[in-house]
């Protein structure tokens, strides 16, 4: 916004230490001057604290509080370790803060980018099933920026080629190599934040169905924000749009960049497999059915639209125990349309549970992984 939409209230003197927000260095308060600032809208209003004698602003931060929190920093293509500490996004971390909530945009791509998808995310999450992401999975580094969804764009990352093609959850924020930075990639990343806090899936087929779990909501959260990557002939492909190209085809997993089994012991399938990401494929093809439906391995599924699809996959998530098997997917799904039809839930219908059980018996989620 322009000079001519601001206005400032009576600066107020104050002593400012910024070690007291979490910066690292010496402990030296110094005069400077709190300032007010209005812009155009009511949610334009927010502090400066300038250096007394000049016009230096030294911090400033929202008075508007939202439950969003978005904190962006650049890499710059900095070589990182790969570890938590040598990627965290904040001020007093290994990363200073490029783009905050209500901030100007970047003149970083990713960057604004990820602030972006940050926001589709949050706003995913709150409207379909009433979670609070940043409340969820939000990260404090003690920054002076407060809890908040948190992402380092563009490293690179130690014993990998340069720019890195990849992206991933730490367990406290995310962060991405160079161009892999979409609206399904980003949520597949925050939702394994969001199954950290709720199933809380690892190991064995957890691994794999914790993988499916965020390939679902995060082309959900792609398909809810009708991101251009997610539409026609990709509206079922994964990473479409960044600088891997697609990665994964829910709707045929056995096209797949890396071939996935689409039915539990069928071609492809490894109970034991060592790479997490193939065996989810049988749940993208679930995904698919229960969502848009089809005629697969001698099933004819009516699809139920995204929005009953969310809430039966919401219901999955959260029956789902750390230990569980693709066997365990099934029964909580079709748990979960149960549940929901006899409550009247999201319009779902007891024909709808119909169509759900379809899908597991298609998918072969009925059955013992061998």
């Amino acid at each position: 916004m322009s000079a001519a939409q601001l206005t400032a209230d009576a600066p107020q003197a104050y002593w400012y230490d910024a070690t007291l927000g979490g910066t690292q260095g010496e402990s030296v308060a110094v005069p400077t001057y709190q300032v007010t600032v209005h812009g155009a809208s009511l949610e334009d209003k927010w502090t400066d604290v300038v250096k007394a004698g000049t016009q230096q602003v030294l911090t400033s931060w929202s008075d508007v509080h939202e439950a969003l929190n978005r904190d962006v920093c650049d890499a710059a293509r900095k070589t990182v370790s790969g570890t938590n500490a040598s990627v965290r996004c904040g001020s007093s971390r290994a990363f200073k803060v490029t783009r905050k909530e209500g901030g100007a945009a970047s003149a970083v791509t990713d960057v604004n980018n990820v602030y972006n998808f940050f926001g589709d995310a949050q706003s995913f999450y709150q409207k379909s099933v009433g979670v609070d992401l940043t409340s969820l999975i939000g990260a404090n580094y003690s920054d002076g920026t407060g809890k908040a969804l948190r992402g380092t764009v563009r490293v690179c990352v130690q014993g990998e080629a340069c720019p890195f093609l990849n992206a991933f959850w730490d367990g406290e924020q995310m962060a991405f190599g160079e161009g892999v930075t979409t609206d399904d990639v980003t949520g597949h990343e925050l939702t394994h934040g969001v199954t950290q806090h709720t199933s809380g899936l690892e190991g064995g087929q957890a691994d794999s169905i914790n993988e499916g779990l965020s390939d679902v909501f995060g082309k959900f959260i792609a398909l809810s924000a009708n991101d251009p990557n997610s539409q026609g002939v990709n509206r079922w492909n994964l990473g479409a749009g960044t600088s891997l190209g697609v990665i994964r085809n829910m709707k045929d997993p056995r096209s797949s960049k890396k071939a996935q089994p689409d039915r539990v012991n069928g071609p492809g399938w490894d109970t034991n497999n060592p790479d997490v990401h193939i065996n989810d494929g049988v749940v993208n093809k679930t995904d698919y059915l229960i969502t848009d439906g089809d005629t697969f391995n001698g099933q004819t599924v009516r699809g139920l639209g995204v929005d009953k699809s969310v809430q039966i996959w919401w219901g999955v998530e959260n029956l789902l125990t750390p230990t569980a098997t693709f066997k365990d997917v099934g029964v909580a799904l079709n748990s979960s349309c149960t549940a929901l039809a006899r409550s009247g839930a999201a319009g779902v219908t007891a024909d709808d549970c119909a169509q759900v059980a379809k899908a597991v018996k298609a998918t072969q989620l009925d059955q013992t992984p061998r």
